[in-house]
């Protein structure tokens, strides 16, 4: 019943906004804490000092807590979000909402450089690319980690063969490290047959409590593995996080290609750096001749690459032993790093970091 009840206050939260912002209370991190025991709400509120809309949205957040069948009381407590004393900010601990920062120590304020792999439609490769794509940034000297942001189809506990549940105190979470990787899924959380039959506002705490309740220490690239398309998991991570860059795979499929365009619209709307395309399952090698076979007849990404004046970073071939490997719960770039596609990989990495810096120095 709590969990129900719970749910309810998000959703009832969620219609509660910051008029100035724009935004509903929920995404901009202004919920702190639901505590729900006996029928009575208890609900942290945190604020910044000068938000001249807090009394507004205490009241709105009242009335909401009122009108949920099952709450006999609420309690709503207000806090004010405190600046740091020192005028040093940590690496990453930059946020689009100023009511919200990680915690020191937790989260990703000691990662230097935040990379999202996106996809604007499913099935085009992407957990691969993103998993191959860490591995490579291991294998080229990075301290890296990988996290699994697709909470209705996480495919990283397949793909690193994780079967166990993290280590948590109630506090924080450890991450599963494995291949020389920094891991967390929801799919660690979860048994593999159970679905995850969640609403957009459930979806953002979870997605929260993956950034901020983590314990993702120091390292120099975190990997974000995105749900394909263009919805609640890819805004509230870039309200929460400051990305540094994003890569969007894609297929020569011309239904493909039309998400791409999507993708590309989604992350100039949020200011988010497109560091390029990469087209996977580009083409097929026969082993006997070396010849290559396009797989999804003339690939038309090069026109939409140039259209809107991206790079295409790599062509990925369709390979068997790659997606063998995937499946096998070992990453082909950490298996046999010296395989023509690991190579590519690793490639892509060092343009990718070139990259990173290059916008790093642009932005200093």
């Amino acid at each position: 019943m709590t969990e129900t009840l719970e749910n309810l206050v998000l959703h009832a939260l969620g219609q509660v906004f910051d008029e100035d912002k724009d935004k509903n209370i929920v995404s901009l991190g202004i919920v702190k804490s639901i505590n729900i025991e006996s029928g009575q709400a208890t609900l942290i509120l945190e604020f910044n000092k000068d938000d001249p809309n807090i009394k507004k949205i205490f009241d709105e957040s009242e009335k909401a807590l009122s009108e949920i069948p099952g709450i006999t009381k609420a309690n709503i407590v207000t806090t004010y979000h405190s600046e740091p004393k020192s005028n040093e900010t940590l690496q990453g601990d930059i946020s689009n909402s100023d009511s919200e920062k990680i915690t020191p120590g937790l989260g990703t304020s000691k990662i230097k450089y935040i990379l999202m792999v996106a996809s604007g439609k499913g099935g085009v490769g992407k957990s691969t690319v993103a998993t191959n794509l860490a591995i490579a940034f291991k294998r080229i000297g990075l301290k890296t980690c990988l996290l699994d942001a697709d909470i209705y189809g996480p495919s990283i506990p397949t793909m690193f063969d994780v079967h166990e549940k993290p280590v948590s105190d109630g506090k924080q979470i450890e991450t599963i490290n494995k291949y020389g990787i920094a891991t967390m899924s929801i799919g660690y959380m979860v048994n593999d047959d159970n679905p995850m039959i969640w609403r957009g506002l459930m979806v953002m705490k979870a997605i929260n409590e993956l950034i901020s309740k983590v314990n993702w220490g120091e390292a120099d690239i975190m990997v974000i593995d995105l749900p394909p398309g263009t919805g609640d998991v890819q805004l509230t991570l870039s309200q929460k996080l400051k990305i540094d860059g994003s890569v969007i795979v894609t297929t020569p499929q011309d239904v493909a290609l039309i998400d791409v365009v999507r993708g590309l619209k989604m992350f100039e709307k949020t200011e988010i750096p497109i560091l390029g395309l990469i087209e996977n399952m580009s083409y097929f090698v026969a082993p006997d001749t070396g010849k290559q076979y396009p797989l999804f007849g003339e690939s038309k990404t090069e026109k939409i690459a140039e259209q809107y004046d991206y790079e295409i970073l790599s062509k990925i071939p369709h390979d068997p032993l790659l997606l063998e490997q995937c499946e096998n719960g070992h990453p082909l770039t950490d298996l046999v790093p010296e395989h023509k596609v690991s190579r590519m990989f690793i490639e892509l990495a060092e343009v990718v970091l070139k990259k990173l810096k290059l916008l790093r120095l642009a932005n200093t």
